[in-house]
């Protein structure tokens, strides 16, 4: 255990307009070629135009616009011969997808091999071509954090470097403006849990060190994690009604992005972990798979967050002050769970095919996230199976 805790934000430019700050982050660091990542959606919207419009004479440029929801390890694998490493920095441009691809492929087009090489913790020996990002959705805070996720042979799993976390990020809530509103309901309920994960998260004075700085909850990210989840919150409804509504979706560009930053220095939880599982099983959102797991890993940590969720209920219920008594802890659970409904997320695993007799695999899978276990507020022991069953 440490007694130190670190603090590691990378540059962030947050507001309406943002974007036309990109050319002089880009300057600023003396980029000159750029690698543009982003996915088919991105590729045909005009966000992607303005982009090239802003880099039009200052800049080199090439564009990958494959990039693939959910992606695969050998989605990236495929690309690393397609391009040179002759690049400055690699932009990637839109969900959390895209990001993470950027960020994958940086790591092999510096050092060679298979994505799946990297799969872990501190498994990247040294810098990678810089990483820019601007992202279209408010979910993942991928443009925050040292990690990108990816499914290898059915299980979805995470390469964690502090090597990749990206140099800097442009925030515009502009973006996401048009954003379809189920593509707003799925990243908004990730960002939702990033925020209460992060806030719930197992104590620094009791996570061993790491190559990362999933470190345990500290006053840096719970302090962040708390105000993510009043923006989350207050935001989430309407900009999923309404998207056209500036203040909600300011209010979710913000949320997701300090959710981004506190759990990138905090962990995350079992949710994300049986989430993650359960993602390599189903063909299903990551935000539709956390929904499904939510109950399930709640209730297996409830004993020991009861404080943590009373803190987070009082926010719900519009409070000033924290309340600390079993019944709001309650209804935290209770206030989730009506949410789900209200969005027509699934609540169950079974809700996306999975059955009782999966609960083994489920549990098995899950054993395997051990970047987010290791930050759960209680350790992991075999009563889980049962929660998972019952859960199912």
């Amino acid at each position: 255990m440490s007694e130190i805790i670190t603090f590691s934000p990378s540059l962030s430019l947050f507001g309406f307009g943002a974007l036309l700050k990109l050319p002089g982050v880009l300057k600023s660091r003396s980029f000159k070629r750029i690698l543009i990542i982003t996915d088919p959606q991105v590729g045909a919207s005009d966000i992607l135009q303005r982009i090239l419009d802003l880099l039009k004479g200052s800049f080199d440029w090439e564009l990958f616009d494959g990039a693939p929801s959910e992606p695969h390890s050998i989605d990236v694998d495929k690309q690393k011969d397609r391009f040179g490493s002759d690049f400055d920095a690699l932009l990637g441009v839109g969900g959390g997808s895209a990001m993470d691809f950027a960020k994958a492929l940086s790591i092999i087009m510096t050092h060679g091999g298979l994505l799946a090489d990297y799969a872990g913790e501190g498994t990247v020996p040294g810098q990678v071509i810089p990483i820019v990002c601007i992202p279209t959705t408010s979910g993942t805070g991928s443009q925050n954090t040292q990690t990108a996720v990816f499914t290898i042979k059915g299980v979805k799993l995470g390469c964690s470097s502090e090597y990749i976390r990206p140099a800097a990020s442009i925030v515009d809530p502009e973006l996401t403006m048009r954003l379809d509103p189920m593509v707003t309901r799925n990243t908004g309920y990730d960002a939702l849990m990033h925020a209460t994960e992060s806030f719930t998260a197992r104590p620094h004075a009791q996570v061993p060190e790491r190559p990362i700085l999933y470190q345990g909850g500290n006053p840096f990210s719970r302090a962040l994690a708390f105000e993510a989840f009043r923006s989350i919150w207050a935001s989430y409804r309407q900009a999923f009604s309404n998207g056209g509504n500036r203040e909600a979706r300011i209010g979710m560009s913000m949320g997701s992005h300090l959710a981004g930053i506190a759990f990138s220095h905090s962990g995350l939880g079992l949710v994300h972990a049986l989430a993650s599982s359960l993602g390599g099983m189903v063909d299903a959102p990551h935000g539709v798979c956390l929904a499904a797991c939510t109950n399930i890993g709640l209730n297996y940590n409830f004993k020991v967050c009861e404080k943590d969720l009373s803190a987070l209920a009082s926010i719900m219920e519009g409070k000033d002050g924290l309340s600390s008594n079993l019944a709001s802890a309650e209804s935290f659970i209770t206030k989730t769970q009506a949410l789900i409904r209200e969005l027509n997320f699934p609540s169950r695993p079974s809700e996306l095919g999975i059955k009782k007799e999966d609960a083994q695999a489920l549990l098995k899978n899950t054993l395997i996230q051990t970047r987010r276990i290791k930050t759960n507020p209680r350790p992991l022991d075999d009563e889980l199976l049962s929660y998972i069953e019952k859960g199912i």
